[in-house]
């Protein structure tokens, strides 16, 4: 499906938005403080009863966001049995799109905006710049993501220097300000 460049924008916004408004600040970023601070359990599938574990299973065998109901609050589960960390994190933060957008995680229609929303998260452009990070290697250290979404987040990188240079968008300003770089070596580099 193609995307203008706005819809992305606004995606990034949308996370940005989180990391100030819910105060998350350490790297890698920890999934289970960012899940507790919007109010979601957050459930791996090896923690259900075998039942719930195949219906899981049937639907995704990833992960998967259920909305709040009188009995429970809104819940992502996921598949903890793979071996990437990586995998199951992209997973996470890929369900809470769904979650922040109010969307259903089965509807297709939104997964390339919810893959998005999991890169910028785990992976903020504007935070590798100022760091100098671009390498796949650098942004699995760093990220704690897979091999997959560090190459990915790699060429985005390199396609945005292609054409911007390490320009930081004045909608990204806020976030950099707010991990306050004035004690960080690499400062020079924003």
């Amino acid at each position: 499906m193609y995307r203008s460049g706005n819809e992305y924008d606004e995606v990034a916004k949308e996370v940005i938005r989180i990391y100030l408004d819910y105060d998350i600040k350490s790297f890698p970023i920890d999934e289970r403080e960012v899940c507790r601070k919007l109010g979601v359990a957050l459930v791996p599938y090896s923690e259900v009863n075998e039942e719930l574990r195949i219906l899981l299973l049937k639907k995704t065998e990833y992960g998967i966001y259920v909305k709040r109901t009188s009995n429970s609050p809104p819940t992502i589960y996921f598949n903890d049995s793979f071996d990437s960390k990586g995998a199951q994190r992209i997973t996470i933060f890929h369900e809470i799109k769904h979650y922040i957008y109010d969307e259903d995680s089965s509807d297709e229609e939104y997964d390339d905006l919810a893959d998005y929303f999991a890169k910028y998260f785990l992976c903020p452009i504007p935070l590798l710049i100022c760091f100098g990070i671009s390498k796949p290697n650098e942004i699995i250290s760093w990220c704690e993501v897979s091999m997959a979404v560090a190459e990915n987040v790699s060429s985005n990188l390199y396609n945005r220097r292609k054409k911007y240079g390490d320009k930081i968008f004045d909608y990204e300003i806020p976030l950099v300000d707010y991990f306050d770089f004035k004690n960080r070596i690499m400062i020079e580099r924003c």
